[in-house]
C-alpha cells in the first residue's frame, strides 16, 4: 500500500553515536582561582624586608620532612616583635614563631613541612605580623606583646608552593617503617619534641625574669635600709 512504500521509503532517524568502549575521558576539575591574599580593610601594610618576600616554596618528598628559612630584616628606626601564623599546624612548624627584630638586624625564622601527602596546591600560606616596641619590651618574653588586645603595625600572608622535583633540604627523614600509621607516629614524636624544647625555652625565660624581679626586690629593701 501507499502507506507502507512511504513508510520504507522514509530514513530512519539517525541513533546517536556511542561512546568507545573505553568511555569519554571525564574533564579536568576547575582549577581554583588564585587565593586572596592581600590585607583586609584595616589591616596596615607590612613595612619589614623579607626574604623571600612572594612565594613560601617547600620541596615535598615522601616520608621526609623539609624546611625553608625566612628572613625578616628590620628596616625601622625602632624595635619590632613579630609573629608568624600558619594554616595548619599538623602539616607545618615555625620556628620561633614569636620573636624581636633590632633595628637594622635581620632574624632567621625556619619553616618546617612534615605532610604524608603532597598538599593541595593554591591553599595553604602563612601571615606575619608586626608591631613597633620598646627596647625594654624586646628584653621580656614575645608573648607578652601579643596578647588578644595586640594589634599589629603591619601585615602580609604569603602563599605556600610545594614542589615534589626539586631535591628536598633534609632535616630529618621519617623512619622507612611498613605502614604509613607508623611513619606518622614518628613525626608526632617530632612534634612533641619540638614542643618540649619549647616548653623548656619558656622556662627559662620565665626564670630569668624571676631572678629579675628578685633583684629589684633586693635593690627596694637595700634602700630602704639605707634610708633607715
Amino acid at each position: 500500500t501507499l502507506y507502507r512504500t512511504l513508510q520504507m521509503a522514509t530514513p530512519s532517524p539517525a541513533l546517536p553515536q556511542q561512546p568507545p568502549s573505553g568511555g569519554i575521558p571525564s574533564a579536568p576539575p576547575p582549577k581554583k582561582p588564585p587565593l586572596n591574599l592581600a590585607n583586609k580593610p584595616g589591616e596596615p601594610a607590612f613595612q619589614l624586608k623579607l626574604e623571600p618576600a612572594t612565594d613560601i616554596i617547600l620541596p615535598w618528598t615522601k616520608g621526609v620532612s623539609s624546611h625553608l628559612d625566612l628572613k625578616i630584616t628590620n628596616t625601622t628606626p625602632d624595635p619590632q616583635s613579630y609573629k608568624v601564623k600558619c594554616t595548619d599546624n599538623n602539616i607545618f612548624r615555625v620556628r620561633p614563631p614569636l620573636g624581636f627584630v633590632d633595628p637594622g638586624q635581620t632574624q632567621t625564622i625556619k619553616i618546617f613541612q612534615s605532610s604524608m601527602t603532597l598538599p593541595e596546591a593554591n591553599r595553604h600560606f602563612f601571615a606575619i605580623y608586626h608591631k613597633k616596641c620598646t627596647a625594654d619590651e624586646a628584653k621580656k618574653q614575645a608573648r607578652n606583646i601579643w596578647n588578644q588586645a595586640s594589634k599589629p603595625e603591619g601585615v602580609i600572608r604569603l602563599l605556600a608552593v610545594f614542589t615534589s622535583t626539586a631535591t628536598p633540604s633534609v632535616v630529618g627523614a621519617i623512619p622507612d617503617e611498613k605502614t604509613e600509621g607508623s611513619k606518622m607516629d614518628a613525626v608526632r614524636e617530632a612534634k612533641k619534641e619540638d614542643k618540649k624544647e619549647e616548653k623548656k625555652d619558656e622556662k627559662k625565660e620565665e626564670k630569668k625574669e624571676e631572678k629579675k624581679e628578685e633583684k629589684k626586690e633586693e635593690k627596694k629593701e637595700e634602700k630602704k635600709e639605707e634610708k633607715k
